[in-house]
């Protein structure tokens, strides 16, 4: 189940976790700011906490992030992308990890 749902993620507009978290600097230029307010970034993490859970890495780089919000006022774009692009990876290592773990045989 976890894997089919970072593929249907992934195929809804060839969208990943990580896109949907880059999303949000583009959304705070386009209200003519360059942060993105902590509370837009838990929204966002809760979002795509479910793709996340497809890996554990994953899901505790989220789960961390979302504590962080707690105690945060904005993120910048470099901090987003940095994460997008961390989760991003997490979450295509364990689809590799998984893909290659059903060619091997059971001899």
């Amino acid at each position: 189940m976890d894997q089919e749902h970072v593929q249907e993620t992934v195929a809804q507009g060839s969208k990943t976790p990580g896109d949907a978290l880059r999303a949000l600097p583009a959304e705070a230029a386009g209200r003519g700011t360059r942060f993105v307010s902590a509370q837009a970034m838990q929204a966002r993490l809760f979002s795509v906490y479910d793709a996340a859970a497809a890996a554990e890495d994953a899901l505790a780089l989220v789960q961390g992030q979302l504590t962080l919000t707690l105690n945060r006022s904005y993120y910048e774009a470099e901090e987003i992308e940095d994460m997008a692009a961390q989760l991003d990876s997490l979450l295509s290592l364990d689809t590799v990890e998984h893909a290659s773990g059903e060619l091997v045989s059971d001899d």
